[in-house]
């Protein structure tokens, strides 16, 4: 017998509902018994050796045990026990980043509680981050069920913790979060191929009468829109292309760093032992923090860069913060950083969104000047330290501000002789965003499970087409309710209000999309939406309020489910 891992310890069953116990690997025409709580069900495996056991709703509560026997035609037997077994509301958390934030990201605003946080009857199943095409995948056999303590909650979706916390507190009633999300993914990846080849045929009608253009695509290697939705299924349909473009790309981007670390000068010389990047600090230059590149004035030469730059600064530590351990809180750089206080590494990072909040051990800082050095490597973009984020040293409410003037030195860059130009990064496929890609490989294979309701956190990625958005989340909800043979209800996180680093503030293609989000929940009955504008920030594309995002969408679902 072989079993989903989400038949499994610690697994959560929906509460009120009929639950499926199934697997596969028996013999065909094996009996398959299945007790929980004094309760007995049975069923056959068919002659594929699958079996699907339909067990009557189970007490609200736990934990339970569930032992399942298997008796074969040829007089063999085999129990299997599964045991930590809840009773309660299960939720698909499905999305993109926002909702796959996890609660080590959160800790500027919420460290000390969560600190505290312990929830036993929380239990989290993570689903594998993995793509398919073509033939959705039946099962899943990665992942376990783990319980929100101490031990393992870091790593989990703020906002789905934060949301079982209020859902307990409100109803007693034990959770199971289930989590989809992926950083980036667009909406058209949660979709089935004949809802997205419907949906693409909708919006081309739609945009026909709009008086666009539906002949030209102008869409990026990671972007899909309602012109190329058949051509973007049918190549990525093709195994060898998708395995050797991923393999092309993240073997360009190797060599990219290769040379750039080859022709690096500070990793050559060291620069992170220095205290200044000049012999003669009368010849020293200067950028300010924060501040991307592309705004100074004063240094236009780093706004086209790419490559990297070493920024250092010295700072006067007084003696209370010797012999302690202090955070370091350098914002968020663009794009990668390798951090170095008085010549040791303290953190690095490799790539943009992350906030860099790294621990400076006992020991690394003296009383009196410490410099503190980061090697930018600024691929594909203008590089720097983004706007309205914190730099500063801390030993609990003591702070010590980083802001104010750097050295700076340009220790290597991409730029080719021949081509006269920088040769950027270039981005990597990211399949999983792609149109059907966690729908087969990451949702499909929940099709037996029950739920409590869907929430959905999603749209940053689909931003450049804003009015599709209406149309593809009503099909996004059309497709997931007819997976489940269920109306389930649906809670939706409208985006906050962002600016974007790279848009200089610009907020219009989210507030189009924030529209877009609107009229589609109007229009999609059993569903609601959560309001979140005022917790975002300018340049901040992950702001860390998920714990009031998670009020304000419970307080919604409340409403709509009357818990």
């Amino acid at each position: 017998m072989k079993l989903s891992a989400l038949i499994s310890d610690g697994m959560v069953l929906q509460r009120g509902k009929e639950n499926y116990i199934w697997g596969s690997d028996c013999a065909a025409g094996s009996v398959v018994e299945v007790l929980i709580d004094g309760n007995r069900s049975a069923g056959n495996a068919d002659k594929e050796g699958k079996f699907k056991v339909l067990i009557p709703p189970v007490n609200t509560g736990g934990p339970y045990k569930i032992k399942i026997k298997v008796s074969d035609p040829n007089g063999r037997n085999e129990d299997v026990s599964i045991n930590n077994v809840m009773c309660g509301d299960v939720f698909l958390l499905a999305g993109q980043s926002n909702m796959e934030i996890p609660l080590c990201r959160c800790l500027d605003l919420h460290g000390e509680e969560i600190s505290r946080m312990n929830l036993p009857d929380v239990h989290y199943f993570e689903v594998v981050k993995e793509y398919a095409f073509g033939d959705p995948v039946e099962e899943l056999y990665e992942g376990n069920w783990q319980e929100a303590t101490q031990e393992n909650l870091y790593p989990m979706s703020a906002l789905g913790v934060f949301f079982a916390q209020y859902h307990m507190e409100n109803t007693g009633v034990p959770v199971g979060l289930i989590q989809t999300g992926v950083g980036g993914t667009h909406i058209e990846s949660y979709l089935s191929e004949d809802h997205v080849i419907s949906v693409g045929e909708l919006l081309r009608k739609e945009a026909l009468k709009r008086g666009e253009d539906i002949t030209k695509c102008d869409c990026d290697k990671n972007d899909s829109c309602k012109v190329c939705y058949e051509k973007q299924l049918k190549m990525d349909k093709d195994k060898a292309w998708v395995e050797k473009t991923s393999a092309d790309e993240v073997k360009a981007q190797q060599e990219w760093y290769d040379k750039l670390n080859s022709r690096d000068i500070g990793l050559k010389e060291h620069w992170e032992k220095l205290t200044s990047l000049y012999d003669d600090t009368k010849q020293a230059r200067y950028l300010s923090v924060p501040g991307r590149w592309e705004d100074l004035e004063e240094n236009k030469e780093l706004e086209a860069l790419r490559g990297s730059v070493w920024v250092l600064k010295t700072v006067d530590i007084p003696e209370s913060f010797v012999g302690k351990d202090i955070k370091l809180y350098l914002g968020t750089l663009v794009d990668a950083d390798e951090t170095y206080v008085n010549g040791i590494k303290v953190g690095e990072t490799a790539y943009r969104y992350p906030p860099r909040r790294y621990v400076i051990p006992a020991g690394i800082l003296k009383a009196g000047a410490n410099t503190i050095t980061v090697r930018i490597v600024a691929n594909a973009r203008s590089g720097g330290f983004v706007l309205e984020m914190p730099y500063y040293l801390a030993l609990g409410d003591e702070k010590i501000s980083l802001e104010g003037k750097w050295q700076f030195k340009i220790g290597g860059t991409s730029y080719s002789e021949k081509d006269g130009c920088y040769e950027d990064f270039k981005d990597i496929t990211f399949f999983t965003w792609k149109p059907t890609a966690q729908y087969n490989r990451m949702v499909y294979p929940l099709k037996n499970l029950k739920f409590s309701a869907v929430l959905f956190y999603q749209g940053e990625s689909n931003c450049t087409h804003a009015w599709e958005y209406e149309y593809l989340m009503v099909e996004m909800v059309d497709c997931l309710r007819e997976l489940f043979n269920d109306d389930l209800p649906f809670g939706f996180v409208e985006l906050p209000m962002f600016g974007g680093e790279d848009t200089h503030g610009d907020t219009t293609q989210w507030d189009n999309l924030r529209l877009a989000q609107e009229r589609a929940a109007a229009k999609i009955p059993n569903s609601t939406i959560a309001d979140i504008y005022d917790l975002g920030f300018t340049y901040e594309l992950h702001p860390q309020t998920k714990k009031e995002a998670a009020k304000r969408l419970y307080d919604k679902m409340k409403e709509l489910m009357k818990w």
